[in-house]
């Protein structure tokens, strides 16, 4: 006879660990017990050693799926001779987050079996779950994690459902938001005016809805969904002019797997992302021809895929599909959860309401994801992710992460955990801005912390930056923008530097107070040096140039060819009026409202808008998207550049490939081959300068980071050429290379900061 004792660490608590561990145990025949503890949980298991092995190795095998063992810690006890069966001891501190609170969970195959089977006493019931899956984040309002701090708190169970709800060998146990059609939440649907439609059945009126070609407006986990046939082109085109979305792709949800493969080039590992737990929507490429409306992603082949993730969106789906499922809100801002704010979607988008009254108590729009050669990269973390914790190579004070301006996403640390919010969106919108505030509070409230410590940007005018200042604290660290990219990178991948840090996207402000957005910095998190950085433009118009990348096709041309910009703009730029142009080229000349950026962005603006794929854009990165499609279908060309010094600094310059793009325009090579060689001389002038670097620097590792890089094709081709020059290759995988997972990156910076005094 022997006795161990166990403590695991990970997200094992609020997950169906205890009665897994109750199950296991049981079947080989041990006494003991579980517990949730502060540390993770605590299990004490008790019987000859062969069946303690036999227990340990299916602990490790069969763990619910949902389940993250982080760490196993054993020790050997005193046998308790006395000690009869086993049991699962009632704890304390039940899901803290400490220990690893999950997320929301997709619906198990369990319990969608349930759902579909006439037989089952929860047949066609849309709120089904089990310890295995369901609402968590969306539904708690305090920690311990139980159904009284819970938005179920107002459903009492009935007989059957408690008698699940305290079986340790039901999949219900301890399960929160158990329910059945008897004690559970109920379905109702609303008419454009907000009225309940007197129907028998709320999902078969919304059915009929549907097919008729409304929009619809369907309660999730996280928020509303706004809803369309994906396979019509009028109302996909309805809900575009509606929501004010011109060409921004919609994600469109399939019925199953096997529909999925049908209307896409799904790769198995693709579809597998697609049923993990967290369910996120997965961009993958069109099959030409499909029957998909062709407004859904007009800028490319590419759609954002996802499966249903809740018992309702199961029944829904079974009876109409594809269905195109976008965030209910007005473009830009929040997601709307509440039916208090429906007169905001409800008569004005959407026709119809499909709501419930259950509650969501902390809004989570859908995450979003990308497979690069089978790697996952996370486009938007949220719901399925959020609140899991990152782990860091480094603990310290509480921090709180004020995050960007686009994209935002804050983050707040406890320990060596970092926290990283829902996807919260773009400040410059008050809906935006209050969601924010609203989600800080709520989060620190959450995890019992008061950061003393504000991480922030350096641009003043950021409203990030301005509620730092605000908020009360012991210390405030501003971080640069690149290099909080740089360390969000080395953060996920817990390294320590230095690193050859490549940040590429839109813009950020410099510590030299220029606008900065090509880089190439040596870093750790502590500090970092500008070693590098692509050719300069100028914005003509400021942020105006931004919106208008014929713009900066202008600003290119003069950059290269000076006077002769105006002859060369009037042939290739036809989107500018001879007059606008005049005006523009002035700004250019003398650098008044003007001013010099290092963009990456700036360039796949400026080259987008010179092959006359997009003047004017309707979503950010709307010209980059449009350059990536069209370099997909190219041939592969590669173009001259050359590497210059400034203040010693490499300066990758362009000046050469300018030149022979406007030849090869005049001399009607196709476009789709001119978007192909920008792409593959852009990637190899970032490896050349990284190469560079590396013969003098410190370091062989590089780390890619910034908006830019969630372009698959430049990702490849620069990863594929720092590999040739030996280079060892950094990039997101569980953290969006966008504005959207900075925030993790000024946390690590203060962290170190903090450390070093």
């Amino acid at each position: 006879m022997e006795r161990v004792r166990l403590v695991v660490s990970g997200r094992v608590q609020g997950v169906g660990f205890r009665p897994t561990v109750y199950r296991h145990a049981v079947e080989a025949g041990l006494t003991g017990f579980v517990r949730n503890s502060t540390a993770g949980v605590e299990v004490e298991v008790q019987g000859i050693g062969p069946m303690i092995e036999v227990f340990l190795a299916r602990l490790k095998t069969r763990c619910p799926r949902q389940a993250r063992m982080d760490t196993l810690h054993a020790e050997h006890l005193p046998v308790r001779p006395d000690e009869q069966g086993f049991q699962i001891m009632p704890s304390e501190r039940s899901g803290d987050l400490v220990v690893g609170f999950p997320p929301d969970l997709a619906a198990c195959g369990d319990c969608v079996r349930e759902v579909l089977d006439p037989s089952d006493r929860r047949h066609g019931y849309p709120f089904t779950n089990c310890t295995n899956c369901g609402p968590r984040f969306t539904i708690v309002s305090s920690l311990p994690y139980d159904r009284a701090r819970t938005s179920m708190a107002a459903f009492s169970l009935c007989e059957r459902c408690h008698k699940e709800y305290t079986d340790p060998s039901d999949r219900r146990f301890d399960a929160q938001p158990n329910a059945c059609p008897a004690c559970g939440p109920r379905l109702s649907i609303l008419g454009a005016d907000g009225q309940v439609l007197p129907v028998e059945s709320p999902l078969l009126e919304a059915v009929r809805l549907l097919k008729e070609g409304r929009i619809g407006a369907v309660k999730g986990l996280g928020g509303y969904h706004l809803c369309c046939l994906a396979r019509s082109d009028e109302a996909v085109r309805r809900l575009r002019e509606r929501k004010g979305r011109r060409d921004k792709p919609f994600a469109v949800m399939f019925a199953d797997a096997d529909e999925v493969t049908r209307y896409c080039e799904a790769t198995p590992a693709e579809v597998l992302e697609m049923l993990d737990v967290a369910a996120p929507v997965v961009v993958v490429a069109r099959h030409a021809g499909t029957e998909l409306s062709s407004f859904v992603a007009p800028d490319t082949r590419d759609v954002g895929a996802f499966l249903p993730y809740t018992p309702l969106h199961h029944l829904l789906l079974k009876k109409v599909s594809p269905l195109v499922m976008t965030s209910g809100n007005v473009s830009e801002e929040p997601i709307t959860h509440a039916e208090a704010e429906l007169s905001r979607i409800l008569g004005k988008i959407a026709d119809f309401a499909l709501v419930h009254n259950r509650p969501i108590l902390r809004r989570c729009d859908d995450s979003v994801v990308r497979l690069v050669r089978g790697e996952k990269m996370v486009l938007r973390r949220s719901r399925g992710w959020v609140p899991a914790p990152i782990s860091l190579s480094r603990g310290g004070p509480p921090v709180l992460a004020m995050g960007a301006e686009l994209k935002n996403a804050f983050c707040l640390t406890r320990g060596a955990q970092a926290f990283l919010s829902q996807h919260i969106g773009d400040l410059t919108e008050h809906p935006s801005l209050a969601f924010y505030e609203e989600a800080i509070s709520d989060l620190c409230a959450l995890l019992g912390v008061e950061p003393g410590v504000i991480a922030h940007d350096l641009h003043p005018a950021y409203e990030s930056t301005r509620l730092a200042a605000a908020r009360p604290a012991d210390r405030r660290i501003a971080v640069q923008h690149h290099h909080a990219h740089i360390a969000a990178c080395m953060a996920e991948h817990r390294l320590e530097g230095p690193v050859i840090g490549v940040a590429m996207d839109g813009s950020g402000l410099g510590d030299d107070g220029t606008i900065w957005g090509g880089e190439f910095l040596v870093a750790d998190y502590r500090q970092y040096q500008r070693r590098g950085y692509l050719q300069t433009l100028r914005l003509p118009g400021g942020e105006g140039a931004i919106r208008h990348p014929v713009r900066m096709a202008l600003g290119m041309l003069h950059a290269e060819f000076g006077a002769e910009a105006d002859r060369i703009g009037s042939r290739w730029l036809p989107a500018l009026q001879d007059a606008d142009r005049q005006v523009l080229l002035r700004m250019l000349e003398s650098g008044t409202q003007a001013p010099v950026c290092s963009s990456a962005g700036r360039w796949f603006d400026a080259v987008s808008a010179l092959l006359g794929l997009c003047d004017t854009i309707s979503y950010e990165g709307q010209a980059a998207v449009r350059l990536q499609a069209q370099a997909a279908a190219g041939t592969s060309r590669e173009y001259a550049f050359a590497l210059d010094m400034q203040d010693d600094r490499v300066l990758l310059s362009f000046r050469p490939m300018i030149r022979k793009m406007i030849e090869d325009l005049h001399a009607s090579v196709p476009s789709a081959d001119i978007a192909r060689g920008f792409h593959e001389t852009m990637a190899a002038g970032i490896a050349a300068v990284c190469a560079r670097l590396a013969e003098s620097g410190p370091t062989d590792k590089v780390v890619l980071s910034g908006g830019v890089f969630q372009n698959e094709l430049l990702l490849l081709l620069v990863t594929d050429a720092l590999g040739r020059a030996g280079l060892k290759v950094y990039s997101h995988r569980e953290v969006p290379p966008n504005d959207g997972g900075i925030a993790l990156g000024q946390a690590a910076v203060a962290l170190a900061t903090m450390e070093a005094g």
